[in-house]
């Protein structure tokens, strides 16, 4: 018989995981507001990985909320999301896809919103997420899939430790196109 491949079920963290002065907790519904504004976002709707529409309306973003909570118990298309908050408001920074994979990886998608880049939040968030899927999840290897020319998640996913291994072509239902992708790579620390 052939050996099934080893597919994690990542469970939600039962108390927002701290981040220098942010969190990464679970997506609630004040969040809504701030996911129409990442979809009217310009950069948002030529970045293809994330699932947000662009323009996005309040509607849609209830939608896709209920989705990204579906999300922690396989209900949705979208993996288990999680929301970069500043921890002393609450409000939406950024937002974290994983996507479980074969053999014990974890596809990593990120984004931050417009008026919180440049400020080094999505180093700091992508580290986190890294360092609580090793410790908590035990993950074995998280990936990153980047867009070529995309210079300012390449300076991320290096600032974060990860390493460039070279293309992946990677297939987009939604367009029905192909794309060569820069893998990024993380192991666990042994």
């Amino acid at each position: 018989m052939a050996r099934q491949p080893d597919v994690l079920t990542i469970m939600p963290p039962i108390q927002p995981v701290s981040l220098d002065g942010f969190v990464l907790r679970l997506p609630a519904e004040d969040d809504i507001d701030a996911l129409v504004r990442f979809g009217d976002d310009p950069d948002t709707a030529e970045t293809l990985w994330v699932p947000i529409p662009s323009p996005c309306s309040r509607a849609e973003a209830q939608e896709r909320l209920r989705g990204f909570v579906d999300s922690w118990s396989g209900r949705s298309a979208f993996g288990p999301t999680l929301v970069v908050a500043e921890a002393a408001s609450g409000e939406f920074v950024g937002i974290v896809f994983l996507r479980p994979r074969e053999d014990m990886t974890i596809e990593i998608a990120y984004g931050t919103a417009p008026r919180h880049r440049c400020r080094g939040i999505a180093t700091r968030a992508l580290r986190r997420v890294c360092q609580w899927l090793f410790d908590e999840r035990s993950v074995a290897r998280v990936e990153l899939l980047i867009a070529e020319g995309n210079e300012a998640s390449r300076r991320v996913a290096e600032k974060a430790g990860f390493e460039f291994r070279g293309l992946r072509q990677t297939h987009v239902a939604g367009t029905s196109r192909r794309y060569d992708d820069l893998l990024y790579v993380l192991e666990a620390p042994t």
